[in-house]
């Protein structure tokens, strides 16, 4: 599977598409199934962006907008070195970008072949203003290696189903 397959995957369920959302859940608790369902009743307005300058995703609803970059892997570990430093450069870019305009980016790093919640969230550090601070106090922020590139460690993720069930608590 391609990247852009689970950009759609992730745009269905952050947009409250039941079938998305019921596709995805099915192999997970019932616990977990009716934090996804919430989605239905408060989805976010998402749109796809084209081209490798901007983040993957945006998504924006009343109370929260996120500019969201997806990456997905077998390896649970990311490095943004990989691939001629254009991940680098493009997460320097992306977290300037927010950072000017008071929003952070949210890295959702999709595990291949992961039973349970295969998402998980990171944020690139910034300053973010309004309920987006919020959000963004919560979430792990993306790593860095000792010559100073990011990288993720999906296992030190932010849950998507947890992260769903803290944003719709709030409603």
């Amino acid at each position: 599977m391609n990247g852009s397959i689970y950009e759609r995957e992730l745009a269905g369920i952050l947009s409250g598409n039941s079938k998305v959302i019921e596709k995805f859940s099915k192999k997970m608790d019932e616990t977990s199934r009716m934090v996804l369902s919430t989605m239905v009743e408060n989805p976010f307005y998402v749109s796809r962006t084209a081209g490798s300058f901007g983040a993957d995703l945006v998504a924006m609803r009343h109370d929260l907008s996120l500019i969201i970059e997806v990456k997905s892997s077998i390896g649970d570990v990311l490095s943004f070195a990989e691939a001629s430093g254009q991940r680098q450069d493009q997460a320097i870019r992306l977290q300037e970008l927010c950072r000017r305009a008071g929003l952070f980016v949210t890295y959702a790093y999709r595990l291949k072949s992961v039973s349970g919640d295969p998402w998980m969230l990171f944020a690139i550090d910034s300053e973010p203003h309004g309920s987006a601070r919020i959000i963004f106090e919560r979430m792990p922020k993306v790593g860095t290696t000792k010559k100073g590139n990011f990288q993720l460690k999906w296992s030190e993720g932010f849950p998507l189903v947890r992260f769903i069930s803290y944003i719709n608590q709030k409603i």
